[in-house]
């Protein structure tokens, strides 16, 4: 099934601040920031724990990745989560893409505090608008987007229709 598709227009930036014990930082492109970004994409969004080629494959098929746009979270020096803020500098558009948050970090606010980073980023790289996909089951994700400022794409009936059934998951009219 095509995943759902949410999108974001400039406009006024959501407060953020790191939760409580967590930090943020660029990633730098080492080989342990890589194997980082490996386990943490494989608590929820790869089906098993993939390897370098897939880091390559995957980070790099969207645009220049720029690695001031590329964050991990850390919590006491350990991998907690990661998102990358992809710019098409050219149409101004951005693309918020691979954002993961190992198991048991989640639940503390780290979801909103990366929405809330990546749209910051997307200001201050100067992009007009910006897209994500997402599945229908990830509604604390779904929400953390919402927060930020991001809303549905409903390009069809069958859209419209998964729409409203996350919404009414997520309790909301």
């Amino acid at each position: 099934m095509e995943q759902l598709k949410m999108v974001w227009k400039k406009g006024g930036a959501p407060e953020i601040k790191a939760p409580d014990g967590f930090t943020v930082r660029t990633f730098d492109g080492s080989d342990k920031d890589i194997n980082a970004w490996l386990d943490t994409v494989a608590e929820g969004l790869t089906e098993k724990r993939e390897n370098k080629d897939f880091f390559y494959s995957c980070m790099y098929s969207h645009g220049e990745l720029e690695y001031d746009k590329f964050f991990m979270i850390e919590h006491g020096g350990e991998p907690a989560a990661t998102v990358a803020v992809i710019c098409d500098h050219e149409k101004k558009e951005g693309y918020i893409h691979m954002v993961a948050c190992r198991e048991k970090f989640r639940g503390r606010g780290v979801g909103t505090f990366m929405s809330g980073l990546a749209v910051k980023t997307l200001i201050s790289a100067g992009m007009e608008t910006a897209y994500l996909t997402t599945d229908d089951f990830r509604l604390p994700a779904i929400k953390s987007y919402l927060r930020a400022g991001f809303y549905p794409a409903i390009p069809d009936e069958e859209h419209e229709n998964r729409w409203n059934e996350v919404y009414k998951r997520l309790g909301i009219e």
